[in-house]
């Protein structure tokens, strides 16, 4: 398992392969969000790797299709879990869809060689929601 400053690493050199300097931009400011979170005195270490397992994911991918919360800069203010985000964004394009309420992750576990990611997450209602991403790796 790879720690954060690794991963962060890990996607400043997939970041260096994007062409659109608009696109590298917007990455870098993300990749700055993630290790600025990181460093903050009570920074939660999942909330951040899950950003950075989606972003390599989304850089590792052939041509690079940039997804929410991707498609734009990071917010100003502190991030909400990765589950979060996605709903709301989901929930901006579904008007029938209920905005997403703040998630805290359950449980979050990943394989060995950092391919595969399963998060449990339970929101206020006391619902929960599981989700899996891999990754394939030459």
């Amino acid at each position: 398992m790879t720690s954060i400053n690794e991963s962060i690493i890990e996607v400043m050199f997939l970041a260096s392969k994007i062409t659109a300097p608009t696109d590298r931009v917007r990455v870098t400011e993300w990749i700055r969000k993630l290790s600025d979170t990181n460093a903050e005195k009570n920074s939660h270490p999942k909330l951040v790797s899950e950003y950075l397992d989606y972003l390599k994911l989304l850089l590792s991918s052939a041509p690079i299709y940039f997804v929410d919360p991707f498609k734009s800069y990071p917010p100003k203010k502190p991030l909400v879990p990765l589950a979060e985000a996605l709903g709301n964004a989901l929930s901006s394009k579904c008007p029938f869809l209920p905005p997403a309420g703040p998630i805290a992750p359950v449980v979050l576990h990943r394989s060995g060689d950092d391919t595969a990611t399963v998060s449990v997450l339970r929101n206020p209602d006391g619902e929960v929601f599981c989700y899996m991403a891999i990754a394939p790796r030459d």
